[in-house]
């Protein structure tokens, strides 16, 4: 097993339970959680919401592990109305009591993907209630029945699909079913899920497949839901056929009127959350619209984990989507906010085990922010621009105290930018720094630094030379903080083909790299830009790194190219 992703543990919390989650035994960390000074009377359930205790209840009642073996499941508790995601690690001690470990979401990623493969096959399988399901997972399928989940068949792509054919008896010279049977594995192949296909049996009775993708950051499965006689799923509402096709969530219009019946007419107290993912396009154009749309989807599935029941949610747009989550409370809508984004920084398997997919959130709150469904949303959307603003991988829940100022300070930009005098300034200061470097008068190059310091308006620049010993320093402090990691060997993994880094929130290194994050976290850098300046031969002749301390707030775009410009001619003079 993988060491510790980071410090943060549970205290040793153990306990016994039967099938219907009745306590048995345990510790005293475990009664400390509950708040309670014996074992008589307790039920996991009052931890529990009403779906996880079904959902384990089911896990317990079909668990076949032994004595020797051990099973994950991951819950969301919530101890002293604090919701918190962990895992369980189950053992049976006999058939009928199980000794349950309780382990926080981060304890290790091995375990992690183990029990949210785990988990996520219930909850997948819980969603339809038929007779058979079957699950995929790159090269082998298993097909089970849902009364005991005993495996029925195991093999490869070929097999499963001759015994799929023949044991429901499918009519595949009917010219429909036929294609949907040819996507449908064409699909599976690809790991391509969230679709229906129908088919018609021999018996002219018709057949469903469901799929649902779950997956982790390094691993996946597909569930598919084989359902006779139905045609649709049982779960299907009022707005079933308004679903988005690519992330199963309510389209732009189904959750547009929902919101609008809940706020305007039925005046219901709810928050409103704007989910944009961070620079989509970007993720789109160097990794390719399929990669894109695995994004939106498992981004789609963190949302519905999150909301779990207290809320609906929809996409929008492209890479935009909307909650309207049934509480107003600041914790609760906290709660909600970090499981979205630690769910996508976790969930998200990547074409690139480096790259990093994030989403920024603006949130208003109903009725106490605004009087109807627009003004709800405009506000929600102002929050989601100054979270863009502060660095992007956070949320912003709307507090007239502190955000009006801030709206009124970015309406004084916008409109400064539209009057020409924003990109008339920049124009100026750029034209003084190219300038100064071209004179080369005196100590030009930190002369240059100066007023490039002032104009990108960050804390710090730091220059390195090609032996990455620091050359210049300029700005808040002194202090040299990158060479001893830079001496691990691994520093520029994390820079992209075109040899520099940028990152608008250093935080999304939390659960990456932990040395890199430590160090950004230790010295409050919040948000940076590195540059690795090479020679015609590919041999760095100069780093040179721009920092902006705590509160992370973005880079302006239109200084970055500028900054990584006057970093390479820079690197001439090093």
């Amino acid at each position: 097993m993988e060491g510790p992703i980071n410090q943060r543990r549970l205290s040793d919390i153990s306990f016994k339970i039967d099938k219907d989650l009745n306590v048995v035994d345990g510790n005293r960390n475990f009664l400390r959680l509950l708040h309670k000074t014996e074992f008589e009377n307790i039920n996991l359930s009052c931890i529990l919401s009403e779906t996880d205790s079904f959902n384990f209840k089911t896990f317990l009642s079909n668990y076949k592990g032994d004595e020797s073996e051990t099973s994950n499941f991951i819950v969301r508790i919530r101890p002293n109305e604090n919701l918190l995601t962990c895992i369980f690690t189950v053992k049976s001690v006999n058939q009928e009591i199980f000794e349950i470990i309780l382990e926080e979401l981060s304890y290790s990623r091995e375990l992690l993907d183990k029990a949210l493969l785990e988990s996520r096959e219930y909850t997948a399988l819980l969603q339809n209630f038929d007779a058979y399901y079957f699950i995929f997972n790159g090269s082998k399928f298993i097909l089970k029945n849902t009364k005991d989940l005993n495996t029925i068949f195991s093999g490869t792509t070929e097999e499963f699909k001759v015994y799929f054919e023949t044991t429901f008896k499918l009519n595949l010279r009917h010219n429909d079913s036929g294609a949907q049977y040819r996507s449908m594995f064409e699909d599976l192949e690809k790991m391509e899920a969230n679709k229906y296909y129908n088919f018609l049996l021999s018996e002219k009775k018709p057949l469903t497949v469901h799929t649902l993708k779950t997956q982790t950051r390094s691993s996946a499965l597909i569930v598919g839901s084989i359902n006779q006689g139905k045609k649709s799923d049982p779960s299907t509402n009022l707005y079933s056929e308004k679903k988005d096709g690519l992330t199963g969530l309510y389209n732009k219009k189904a959750i547009t009127e929902l919101a609008v019946q809940k706020i305007n007419e039925e005046k219901m107290p709810c928050s409103l959350i704007i989910i944009d993912v961070d620079k989509f396009k970007e993720c789109n154009d160097t990794y390719g619209h399929i990669f894109g749309d695995r994004v939106l989807v498992a981004v789609s599935s963190c949302i519905k984990d999150a909301i779990n029941g207290i809320g609906i949610a929809g996409r929008i747009g492209g890479d935009e989507f909307m909650i309207i989550l049934d509480r107003t409370e600041e914790a609760d809508i906290r709660n909600v906010t970090r499981n979205i984004r630690t769910g996508i920084q976790w969930s998200i398997t990547s074409v690139d085990p480096e790259s990093v997919v994030t989403c920024s959130m603006g949130i208003a709150r109903f009725p106490s922010n605004a009087k109807d469904y627009d003004g709800l949303f405009k506000m929600a959307d102002k929050c989601l621009y100054i979270a863009k603003e502060r660095g992007r991988n956070c949320y912003i829940i709307y507090k007239p105290e502190i955000h009006d100022k801030v709206l009124a300070e970015n309406e004084y930009k916008e409109n400064k930018i539209s009057s020409g005098k924003f990109y008339f300034d920049s124009s100026n200061a750029e034209l003084n720094i190219l300038s100064i470097l071209s004179e080369q008068k005196g100590d030009f190059v930190k002369t240059a630094l100066d007023e490039l310091l002032k104009y990108l308006n960050i804390s710090k620049i730091t220059v390195y030379d090609s032996n990455f010993k620091p050359f210049y320093i300029l700005g808040a402090d002194q202090n040299e903080y990158r060479k001893s990691v830079i001496d691990g060997g691994e520093y520029f993994k994390f820079f992209n083909e075109f040899d520099f880094l940028h990152l608008d929130n250093t935080n999304v290194l939390d659960s990456i790299n932990s040395q890199r994050y430590d160090m950004y976290n230790t010295n409050g850098i919040a948000s940076t830009i590195e540059v690795n300046c090479k020679d015609e031969n590919g041999n760095t002749k100069a780093l040179v790194c721009y920092d902006l301390y705590r509160p992370a707030r973005t880079f302006a775009k239109e200084k970055i190219t500028f900054a990584i410009v006057v970093a390479k001619m820079i690197a001439k003079y090093i």
